[in-house]
């Protein structure tokens, strides 16, 4: 049973069933069941029965909303992605995806990739924003629309490629990411998240530590928690200020980092790698932390161990789509309800799904994902 029902109860059943974030008490908790992350890419060149890469609507970008958060569905948390170091959209700040590539290099993308940068071309040409287009159609279903920002990807491929990461090679870390050791790497990095956030009417936004979970080349560990907490308090400003001039309470999230599987993440590896996480709850400048393993699920993510030094905020358990990687490896539904009930009796809020729609990644052997877990995922509470 979750930490927070006690809370919810004294102030009535009806705040439980309400969706609306403008219509909860901003000093209680928000709980959610499932916890749904799109990342921004597949969902711009596949869609339902589709068998490959294809031309897309806006209808079609509305439906993915429509999938995971139909009659019946626990989902009641959307999250887009809407950058990997590069940002999905024109910016002022940083590069868009796919406009640093050469003709050469574009040539050789994968046949996802080319459909992806088409379909936004064609989006963006016609003064449409897909991204606007989810959280809207995800606020119209009642359900919290946020922004997830990864941190610092390092997929490293050409059309992922920035300017800033180019015009700087004394700051460059890994095939993509960058290093926070430096100050300029924190403004440039906040900048691109207050852009995000001015740009979109978002609940509010996740800092996904865990896309990739390498900040730092250097420095004790006093050291890079002294940096990253200056850059966690300053979004949490940034939200903060954003929320007055909308008269509303926005969230601001993360999700820890993980150390690639090579440990299991726990609170102590989390400050290691710079992530005082506990700390940015105790200090009230997160609504919420998600805890999930990197890429894989592994069946043994130490939640227990986040949900009882984070008692202020709720903490949702992660679930990854595969054990592996291979499409073999996928999980079954009974698979990932078995999962979920573990996480729960660990103490987990709610479930984090990463992931979930990349079967529709390989083509004509592509499969749908299994929506109709999203009906009973998460226990009653």
């Amino acid at each position: 049973m979750s930490r927070f029902i006690g809370i919810l109860f004294s102030i009535g059943l009806a705040l439980v069933a309400t969706s609306s974030l403008e219509a909860a008490d901003p000093s209680v908790p928000r709980l959610r069941r499932v916890l749904y992350n799109f990342d921004g890419d597949s969902c711009l060149s596949t869609k339902a029965g589709g068998q490959g890469p294809v031309d897309l609507t806006a209808d079609d970008v509305k439906r993915l909303i429509g999938e995971v958060a139909y009659d019946g569905s626990q989902v009641d948390s959307i999250l887009v992605c809407i950058n990997a170091q590069a940002m999905y959209y024109p910016t002022r700040v940083g590069s868009m995806r796919g406009t640093l590539s050469s003709s050469a290099e574009r040539e050789k993308w994968p046949a996802s990739e080319q459909q992806r940068f088409k379909n936004l071309k064609a989006f963006f040409d016609a003064g449409v924003d897909p991204y606007s287009l989810m959280l809207e159609e995800a606020k119209r279903r009642g359900k919290e629309a946020l922004l997830t920002f990864r941190m610092n990807d390092d997929h490293g491929n050409d059309f992922l490629r920035t300017q800033f990461r180019a015009d700087h090679p004394e700051f460059q870390l890994g095939s993509g990411a960058l290093n926070f050791d430096h100050i300029a790497v924190r403004d440039y990095t906040f900048q691109l998240i207050e852009e995000a956030f001015n740009r979109y009417d978002a609940d509010g936004i996740e800092l996904d530590f865990n896309r990739f979970p390498t900040f730092f080349k250097s420095g004790a560990t006093a050291e890079r928690i002294d940096k990253m907490n200056s850059l966690v308090k300053r979004v949490r400003d940034l939200v903060d200020s954003v929320g007055r001039k909308r008269n509303r309470k926005l969230i601001l999230a993360v999700r820890i980092p993980s150390n690639y599987g090579r440990t299991l993440p726990t609170p102590e590896t989390a400050r290691e790698l710079g992530c005082d996480v506990v700390a940015w709850a105790k200090q009230g400048w997160v609504d919420f932390v998600t805890v999930s393993e990197f890429l894989f699920t592994r069946y043994d993510l130490p939640l227990q161990e986040w949900t009882k030094v984070v008692t202020n905020v709720p903490v949702y358990g992660g679930i990854e789509c595969t054990e592996g990687g291979s499409k073999e490896q996928y999980l079954t539904p009974e698979k990932y309800r078995r999962e979920a009930r573990r996480l729960e009796s660990l103490g987990a809020d709610g479930i984090y799904l990463f992931n979930f729609f990349t079967t529709r990644e390989y083509g004509p052997e592509s499969w749908e994902p299994s929506f109709e877990v999203l009906r009973d995922l998460s226990s009653p509470k």
